[in-house]
């Protein structure tokens, strides 16, 4: 079925609000998921890693120099947004920036991470991986949509892991090695006209899913009561 794209984000954060996640973390994670989902990426699914899910993703930061490098576990989403923030951080330092996520509990929405930082100036390259394969994505900082390069589906390795690099000089080596086969790539103007199609037309949703973010949503709600109504609660359905 269709679903408008502010209805399907308002839904997705109160899910990951009901599973327990801090609110800069489910509104990024739910802008991330429809995004996605308005590509014909699977955002929904990508998103039931976090439905629920332990937080605990290790996060390592290292710089140009070989050897240096800082660890750290992560109490809230690093794989989305944050990672972005410490690589730009990282080679606004040393010229390079590469944050290795490991035991990411929704990996694809890193592509939305590189979405935001598009257009900012700098090259960023990506990889991830899933059940599906190995993903890469890159952005070059002067295209407002980044690239997404397709998948390995072959590939064998650290399943829910992903690397962002960020580099000053376009000519610095990037630590990610692009497999030469891969399948489903879509270049910046795809993406883009995929996502003004999802707007215009609604976005692609199984009943199945959105009825199980409804059932986490249903946990940020309270029962009804006298005071609650006349304080304007109640009285009507709200969709979901």
């Amino acid at each position: 079925m269709k679903m408008a794209m502010n209805e399907l984000v308002s839904l997705c954060r109160a899910a990951l609000e009901g599973s327990g996640w801090a609110q800069g973390d489910y509104e990024d994670a739910a802008d991330a998921a429809v995004w996605l989902q308005a590509l014909g990426l699977d955002g929904l699914a990508a998103m039931d890693g976090l439905l629920g899910a332990e937080r605990g993703e290790r996060v390592v930061v290292e710089g140009a120099a070989p050897g240096a490098m800082r660890v750290q576990h992560c109490a809230g989403l690093a794989g989305c947004a944050l990672a972005f923030e410490l690589a730009w951080a990282e080679a606004t330092r040393n010229g390079m920036g590469v944050v290795r996520v490991s035991q990411a509990l929704a990996p694809r929405l890193a592509l939305y991470g590189l979405k935001m930082m598009s257009a900012r100036g700098r090259h960023f390259d990506l990889a991830w991986s899933d059940a599906s394969g190995r993903h890469y994505a890159s952005a070059t900082g002067q295209n407002a949509w980044p690239a997404y390069l397709g998948c390995d589906a072959r590939a064998t390795g650290d399943a829910d892991e992903l690397i962002v690099c960020c580099r000053v000089n376009a000519s610095q080596r990037v630590p990610i090695e692009v497999a030469p086969t891969l399948e489903g790539a879509a270049d910046p103007a795809e993406l883009e006209a995929r996502y003004y199609e999802a707007i215009w037309r609604g976005v692609d949703v199984d009943t199945e899913q959105t009825a199980s973010l409804a059932t986490w949503k249903g946990r940020v709600l309270v029962a009804a009561s006298e005071a609650s109504r006349e304080h304007g609660a109640g009285g009507a359905d709200d969709g979901f």
